[in-house]
């Protein structure tokens, strides 16, 4: 099977016979896949009122476990977003009331976001929804091949992001 890609990696073999092509199709394919998740997880999370950008940190709290806190710092870079974007995103949670900013109780110097009772709440309720947004666009893929696709590209990030490595 051929997608729309494939015809663009031929058109640029013609123009550049000794290039890469199959680069400029991953970083294509990439793109369009990025735009489509993005858009199911916009459509997934409306019901909920949420946007995706909220979503990263509620899920972000959720995933961590009781007391669901972190500091912005640390939300910033399992996010992989800006100090400056995630000040801006955690003020928004917590006008709404999803998050609340606490003192750290390991460092009274330090300001931790801790999900509220209601934002863990939203967070779970919209957590199966978002997770098959994503199944939907994989789904015609075996699990075998997730894998295989979820290892490669975990491979080509970190050889662009080093920063963003965790040693599990």
């Amino acid at each position: 099977m051929t997608d729309r890609v494939s015809r663009i990696e031929k058109d640029w073999k013609k123009l550049a016979p000794r290039g890469d092509t199959e680069s400029v199709g991953v970083a294509t394919r990439c793109r369009l896949l990025t735009e489509h998740f993005y858009q199911a997880s916009q459509d997934a999370l409306a019901d909920f009122d949420l946007v995706t950008y909220e979503w990263e940190v509620l899920a972000m709290l959720l995933r961590r476990g009781s007391p669901h806190q972190a500091s912005a710092g640390v939300i910033a870079r399992e996010t992989g977003r800006s100090s400056a974007s995630i000040t801006h995103r955690l003020d928004k949670l917590g006008e709404r009331g999803l998050i609340k900013r606490v003192t750290s109780k390991d460092d009274g110097r330090l300001v931790m976001a801790q999900l509220t009772a209601k934002g863990k709440r939203l967070a779970q309720k919209a957590l199966r929804p978002r997770l098959a947004a994503a199944e939907d666009i994989v789904g015609n893929l075996k699990k075998n091949e997730r894998k295989q696709l979820n290892a490669l590209l975990g491979k080509i990030l970190v050889g662009v992001d080093p920063d963003g490595v965790n040693d599990i």
